[in-house]
């Protein structure tokens, strides 16, 4: 376990007073040789968290454009902010993906209640219901996603610092899916694990909130609903009638026939329906997908447009289905 003394800067009493926060905010344990040190945890990384929160992007910038810890650095430096033990690259730093490990492991390990609990146990039963237990209600926070991954191989995680590449090694080795924030080189959808610690950071203090909001849930389900119904139209009906309207263009359908090529016109239909499911059904896989089928990553409002005209019914159900640590302590 790693572990560091508080710093303290003698020349500032502002930051006398973070340091002190932070100093507080730390719990100690035991090293080999039996002393006292400070644990760099949970408590820690979120009072850290408040010292620089004013500075960084929003969620939704920080997603897309994944600022780099060289950026973040210059960031925390121009504002004259101390810098965060898992930025920084002198003796004693901590590494981001440890720092997130130890964030999540301990989210994990913790029974929490949600305000909207009920709303989404509700709604997850209703979707379970429809679908016979084969879908599950979307997640449409990313901080929830993020926690979902973590969730699925949690099991596996070691409380030590290792390597990325061995995090990697431990999670294939259960045939389990390697989360999005572990810098997996054969998968190109991954994104810095730094990010992702600092977007849960951000939930933390309730910067994502207003995606909960019923009124952005309303307005985004009825787009979602309408897409969906328009795409429906376009590739089901407009084939259909594609058929019926060009075999009377080219003089194939008279009152002779006309029954024969309504059924035939309804065939091509039917065809075209499947076709619609095969493509925009949910699968397991879609959940490795950065962007999301239905955009959960995608913040901003151009990019979330896209991708929910692009998977319109991903927006409300997906495959995958929700897995924390609590599930694999109850399966062992």
């Amino acid at each position: 376990m790693s572990s560091f003394p508080p710093k303290i800067d003698d020349d500032d009493d502002s930051s006398n007073s973070s340091n002190e926060d932070i100093e507080k905010a730390m719990s100690k344990t035991l090293n080999e040789e039996g002393e006292e040190v400070y644990c760099y945890d949970a408590a820690t990384i979120r009072e850290e968290f408040r010292r620089y929160q004013s500075v960084l992007p929003k969620p939704d910038k920080l997603l897309q454009e994944q600022h780099s810890c060289e950026v973040l650095r210059e960031i925390m430096e121009k504002n004259d902010i101390e810098m965060p033990r898992f930025l920084k690259e002198e003796e004693g730093a901590v590494k981001p993906h440890y720092a997130l490990c130890r964030l999540l492991l301990e989210e994990a390990n913790k029974i929490k209640e949600k305000k909207n609990q009920c709303d989404v146990a509700v709604s997850s039963c209703f979707v379970g219901f429809l679908s016979f237990g084969c879908l599950y209600r979307q997640n449409h926070v990313p901080a929830d996603i993020i926690r979902e991954q973590f969730g699925r191989v949690a099991h596996v995680i070691s409380t030590e610092e290792v390597r990325p590449r061995v995090l990697r090694r431990n999670i294939r080795h259960r045939s389990l899916p390697v989360p999005n924030f572990f810098l997996d080189p054969e998968d190109t959808k991954q994104f810095p694990p730094h990010i992702a610690l600092i977007v849960l950071l951000q939930d933390g203090e309730k910067e994502s909130s207003h995606l909960n909001s019923a009124l952005v849930r309303v307005s985004w389900s009825l787009f979602a609903f309408t897409a969906l119904a328009l795409r429906l139209v376009l590739e089901v009906i407009g084939g259909a009638g594609a058929i019926w309207g060009g075999s009377e263009v080219f003089g194939l359908r008279g009152e002779d026939n006309k029954e024969l090529w309504r059924w035939l016109s309804i065939a091509v239909g039917i065809l075209c329906f499947l076709r619609v499911v095969t493509l925009n059904v949910p699968r397991k896989e879609d959940g490795g997908d950065i962007l999301g089928p239905a955009g959960p990553w995608s913040l901003r409002a151009p990019v979330r447009l896209r991708a929910v005209c692009e998977h319109p019914f991903h927006y409300f159900v997906r495959a995958q289905g929700p897995t924390t640590l609590a599930t694999h302590k109850k399966e062992q």
